[in-house]
């Protein structure tokens, strides 16, 4: 009775199980890079590191399983990605193929979201040297608005599922621009092809974003 008049005036809010806070905890160190690609998170360390149980530590990462951060070996544990040339391939096209249609989507509307403009704005007034984690999440942020901006319930449910991978590429290859504004005046251009209000237009701009995305990743390899 007390978790319904809970919920119902809001006077309490729901604590955090310790397996949400472990798996926010892990996924913040993933994506800050500490961890290598292929590094194996054991679980006694992890367990100690984060004064945790091995059932609550092996929750929280089969949940990172299920984003794309972590990969579960048979008899081994759990173990941060690494993506080889065709997983870059998979991963940027994929991404392709779902903003294309929030693209078409988006210019029939004419509505810029604006929560991709403010990822510009911190691309802008950013810089590579201090700020990576905050540009890969600027980017991170910039992606997922133009998919949410589309109104399709189904189109951002299958980006979620692709969307911790993509975060975790880029955390891996953060050389992929020379300068911040380097990315900020990319993702303008992108921002100025859907004003455009033409589908061509906005998506031979996205284009040219994938692919060379794609190939900036693969000559890091």
């Amino acid at each position: 009775m007390k978790q319904v008049q809970d919920i119902e005036t809001n006077a309490e809010p729901f604590p955090v199980s310790a397996v949400e806070a472990l798996t926010h905890d892990l996924r913040g160190r993933i994506l800050s890079g500490d961890f290598q690609p292929g590094e194996f998170l054991r679980d006694a360390r992890m367990c100690e590191e984060h004064s945790t149980s091995r059932h609550t530590f092996r929750t929280a990462a089969q949940i990172l399983v299920t984003q794309g951060l972590l990969r579960q070996i048979p008899n081994r544990g759990f173990v941060l990605p690494e993506f080889g040339p065709d997983d870059i391939v998979d991963i940027t096209r994929v991404r392709g193929a779902i903003e294309g249609e929030a693209i078409r989507l988006i210019v029939l509307t004419g509505v810029i979201p604006p929560l991709a403009l403010k990822a510009v704005a911190v691309m802008h007034a950013s810089t590579l040297s201090s700020d990576r984690s905050a540009l890969v999440t600027a980017d991170r942020d910039f992606h997922r608005a133009i998919v949410a901006a589309s109104g399709s319930v189904r189109l951002g449910r299958t980006y979620s599922g692709l969307e911790g991978e993509i975060e975790l590429l880029l955390v891996q290859r953060q050389d992929f621009y020379g300068t911040a504004e380097e990315m900020a005046l990319e993702h303008e251009r992108l921002i100025n092809g859907l004003r455009s209000r033409h589908y061509d237009t906005a998506r031979e701009a996205f284009k040219e974003h994938w692919e060379d995305l794609q190939i900036k990743l693969l000559d890091q390899r």
